[in-house]
């Protein structure tokens, strides 16, 4: 017993640490190529980006054409990675097999150990390549679907501002928009589709959360077990331990879902009132339009004292958003300090201030984006006033 446990320690020993002596060469046969996707993660970033900003983005553009390229180029690779993946199990089968054909001979005292060890550390290495692989993949996959999401971002966003331009157009060559004609079908059509979705979403999150919580649960229950084994690592105690690292990597993806269910309605509702901005538009022009053509100069003036009020109440909000703003962005600046001082440090204190600024600067993001809206209405609004003062005159 002496001579085997001598011969396989070392093995053992570095166990979780052993080196993968034959790595290299498999992956040089299957490419040098990092697998994930910098493309993919840049690629998002850019439609992230300009979605903030407001900027287009269209199907027929070439963000978008990008988006479908390294889509099927990370497709592509996953096929040739499932490929090399049963290439390699069709050596570990062979391995594992020779494995134990080795131990039964190892109970009968006549095989030397050093060739038990040698096919277990074979073994080990396929493994690590395997690892390797399936990492990869799990990069690729996730990859494709963040271009996903962000192609049905262009999708949506294309048909809303597409239909808001159509709209407001409109509206400034002087024509009215009827509320049973095409251009407001559409909108009532999108606007309650994107409604739906959200509702959809909603009952998904509450079932996503049911399940989160059944997770965690056995989560803690596994932590418990486990603290009344600490300091042990027999196979029991090791058993726990895996089933903690799996529980613990399945409440990540449930907490994965569930901010895409929540990023999905939060573009909805952003895209919803776009869709009622120019809702209201068009039904304030109508009615603007019909009191000019009706020619009751005393109503216009109650319309003008109207608009008046709100274009100053507008323009208050306004000055509120520019303070927020302003506060917004000294907190980026302080924070991002305090973070310098800790370059080389991963704390909880360290991720309190992360969370802290990248708050700031969505709240910083929210403050521009609804100013925008209040300059957009503060124009449509003059405008009208505009209108209604020549009527007058």
């Amino acid at each position: 017993m002496a001579w085997r446990m001598q011969a396989l320690l070392p093995r053992i020993r570095a166990t979780g640490t052993l080196k993968t002596l034959g790595a290299a060469t498999h992956l040089a046969r299957f490419g040098s190529r990092h697998f994930g996707s910098a493309e993919a993660q840049g690629l998002v970033a850019e439609v992230e980006a300009k979605s903030a900003s407001g900027r287009p983005i269209r199907r027929d553009g070439p963000l978008y054409a990008q988006l479908l390229e390294e889509m099927d180029r990370l497709r592509a690779e996953n096929d040739k990675i499932l490929a090399k993946v049963d290439e390699l199990n069709v050596s570990r089968t062979k391995l594992v097999s020779e494995s134990s054909e080795l131990i039964a001979a190892i109970h009968q005292g006549g095989q030397d150990p050093n060739h038990m060890a040698e096919t277990l550390e074979k073994i080990e290495d396929l493994d690590q390549n395997v690892g390797e692989l399936r990492s990869s993949q799990i990069q690729n996959y996730l990859s494709i679907g963040a271009l996903k999401r962000q192609m049905v971002t262009v999708q949506k966003n294309e048909e809303v501002m597409q239909l808001s331009k159509d709209i407001y157009e409109q509206i400034g060559r002087g024509e009215a928009v009827p509320e049973d004609g095409p251009l407001a079908a559409s909108l009532d059509n999108a606007a309650n589709r994107l409604s739906d979705e959200f509702d959809s979403f909603s009952k998904s999150i509450a079932a996503a959360k049911k399940e989160l919580d059944t997770v965690v649960g056995r989560v803690r229950s596994v932590e418990l077990s486990l603290r009344a084994r600490r300091g042990k690592a027999d196979h029991e105690a090791e058993t726990l331990r895996f089933n903690l690292i799996s529980g613990l990597y399945e409440a990540r993806r449930k907490n994965a879902q569930l901010t895409r269910y929540r990023i999905q309605q939060a573009l909805n509702v952003k895209l919803i009132a776009v869709l009622e901005r120019a809702r209201e538009a068009f039904r304030f022009h109508s009615r603007i339009q019909a009191l000019i053509d009706s020619g009751d100069k005393e109503q216009m003036e109650v319309e003008v004292a109207s608009l008046l009020r709100g274009i100053n109440a507008t323009q208050k909000h306004a000055a509120e958003l520019e303070a927020s703003k302003a506060t917004h962005s000294k907190e980026i600046q302080d924070v991002t300090v305090k973070l310098r001082e800790f370059e080389d440090k991963v704390t909880p204190e360290t991720g309190k201030l992360r969370e802290k600024l990248i708050a700031a600067l969505r709240e910083e993001e929210f403050c521009i984006a609804r100013l925008e809206v209040l300059r957009q209405v503060q124009v449509q609004d003059i405008k009208f006033l505009a209108s209604l003062r020549q009527a007058m005159a």
